[in-house]
């Protein structure tokens, strides 16, 4: 690199410093100090090291290590993460339209999105695109496919398919388009008059998704809404205010936001009247995955007592970021403002600085608390328990935390909760954990090899509801070879054949393995349908318990 580039590389160091001091507010004389240092650091790195020094990769190591001092939300993203992002959250790409999956080192089609490219060009489920422009995916990663899959609209990308319910290697000339991404994965009526909205992220246009599903389904008579958040980490906060304004009437507090500045980012954002659904019967679903903008909606209906939320505690984020761009086309996720819910809650997670702490903060995001084991007398709280879930009634420990504020002695069990963060559920779902031989099928990738097995075989009686989701869901039933199948997948993987927890658990197998069919044959709306009409016990909690008395 040239003296000349490598001059504009510390004055860009430099700007950032400058930036950065501003924003921490301090006195001039110690931000120079600090830029100054930064700039120093920064040249005698690219002058002395041992080795040759790429001014763009120190450069970038040195705002990452600053993002990384902060906390676990604020990230420094290079320009093609931030080209993706921008991609998934504006609702909308370009590419060939596929749902896909790498198993085993195999690129499988799992469904082609409906009226896109691939569709129109005769591509089917279960299809295996064995290479991609005359170079082979086999091995190929997840993001490799993106990268190769993708591209500028009305250009063309040569595909070579296995066909394995013909046994023939066909190729395709598959010319890109818009393809149109959505985060409301399934919308459907259930029995009795419920509706069920399945939300998997916030993005640009999640608001207008939801109100024609919602739309959709009051036309066929809902009384009363299930929205299962599970999972969904969020988003834009703005997306999920729209949401939350269909439930609430003019007036009503949704969320507000802080900032150490008290400037711009300090926001209240209120109801609007005249929307949506602001009468019937309202249930929120989440679990330790539903973060920020999920928690955000969950905790709006939750204060305002427009909802009861059901199931787990909630991951825990409370921060809310502000994307800064660079001139390079990187870009800095800045921690800006805390949010906060109507009645006040913080619902951030306690969490240490550094890279250490930005680890574990992580990994005790999959730790359940259970409460079972935060309370003394936990079954004093239970209000329903059978063979799939226990669950209790807990929607008096928001408002004891409120009250206690910071009075908390140190390692008990209430400040285990408050420093856990989230949004605690007015009905608190453990469910059966499995454990054992279906465990290990599991995890070992066992279920969906079976059913590739059955859908690559002509002769399976899945093949005969291909296209009947309904009667899928309803007759189809294990195959008769089914234990057989089980046995020689078990002995292809190595893992030991456990009779006794196959008799045990043979109903959860196969209806593991009926999922995974049910999203190669139905996408991943079908394999909702199938789960939560047949499965899903949280749902079946959510269609009874009693709205009238959280």
């Amino acid at each position: 690199m040239s003296r000349i580039v490598t001059i504009l590389m510390m004055l860009v160091v430099l700007a950032f410093g400058v930036f950065l001091g501003v924003r921490l507010n301090g006195s001039r004389e110690s931000r120079f100090d600090d830029q100054k240092k930064i700039l120093e650091a920064y040249g005698l790195m690219k002058e002395f090291y041992v080795d040759e020094v790429n001014g763009d990769s120190l450069s970038d190591a040195g705002i990452q290590g600053m993002a990384e001092y902060l906390d676990p939300h604020t990230v420094y993203m290079e320009p093609e993460k931030v080209s993706y992002s921008k991609e998934e959250f504006e609702g909308n790409f370009d590419g060939i339209g596929i749902e896909f999956e790498v198993v085993n080192d195999t690129l499988l089609v799992v469904t082609p999105l409906s009226g896109g490219p691939s569709a129109a060009a005769g591509i089917s489920p279960g299809d295996r695109i064995i290479s991609i422009d005359s170079v082979s995916s086999v091995g190929i990663t997840q993001q490799a496919v993106l990268k190769k899959l993708r591209g500028k609209q009305g250009t063309k990308v040569r595909l070579k398919i296995f066909r394995p319910l013909s046994g023939k290697i066909l190729d395709f000339t598959v010319t890109r388009g818009k393809i149109s991404t959505s985060s409301i994965d399934a919308a459907f009526m259930l029995e009795n008059r419920i509706g069920y909205i399945r939300l998997s992220r916030f993005i640009a246009t999640t608001a207008n998704e939801f109100r024609q599903s919602l739309a959709l389904l009051k036309k066929q008579g809902m009384g009363r809404l299930v929205i299962d958040l599970r999972g969904n980490p969020g988003g834009f906060l703005e997306q999920a205010v729209e949401v939350a304004d269909e439930f609430l009437t003019k007036g009503q507090l949704i969320v507000y936001t802080k900032s150490r500045k008290h400037g711009a980012e300090n926001e209240r954002y209120i109801a609007k009247s005249g929307d949506g659904y602001e009468q019937g019967e309202v249930i929120v679903l989440i679990d330790k995955g539903s973060a920020s903008a999920s928690e955000i909606l969950a905790g709006a209906l939750q204060d305002n007592k427009r909802a009861l939320v059901v199931g787990e505690l909630s991951f825990g984020k409370g921060l809310v970021q502000q994307q800064l761009p660079f001139a390079d086309g990187s870009a800095l996720r800045l921690t800006v403002s805390r949010y906060y819910t109507p009645s006040g809650r913080q619902i951030q997670r306690v969490f240490h600085k550094g890279v250490i702490g930005r680890k574990h903060y992580y990994e005790e995001a999959m730790t359940n608390i259970l409460p079972q084991k935060l309370f003394t007398n936990s079954d004093s709280l239970l209000y329903l328990r059978n063979s799939e879930v226990s669950v209790y009634k807990t929607s008096s420990l928001p408002g004891l935390l409120m009250s206690l504020k910071g009075s908390f002695k140190t390692g008990s069990k209430l400040a285990v909760l408050k420093d856990a963060g989230g949004i605690i559920p007015d009905f608190w779902v453990t469910a059966k954990k499995f454990q054992g031989f279906y465990q290990e099928l599991s995890q070992s990738g066992s279920f969906d090899d079976i059913a590739r097995k059955l859908l690559d075989d002509p002769l399976s009686k899945a093949q005969r509801y291909r296209g009947l989701l309904d009667a899928f869901i309803v007759d189809y039933a294990e195959e008769s070879h089914f234990e057989a199948l089980v046995m020689k997948t078990c002995k292809a993987k190595k893992i030991v054949f456990d009779r006794a927890g196959f008799i045990r658990d043979r109903k959860n197998i196969a209806d593991a393995v009926k999922l995974r069919i049910a999203h190669q044959l139905f996408g991943t709306e079908g394999q909702i349908k199938f789960f939560v009409r047949s499965v899903d016990p949280i749902v079946r909690i959510a269609a009874t318990v009693p709205v009238s008395q959280p």
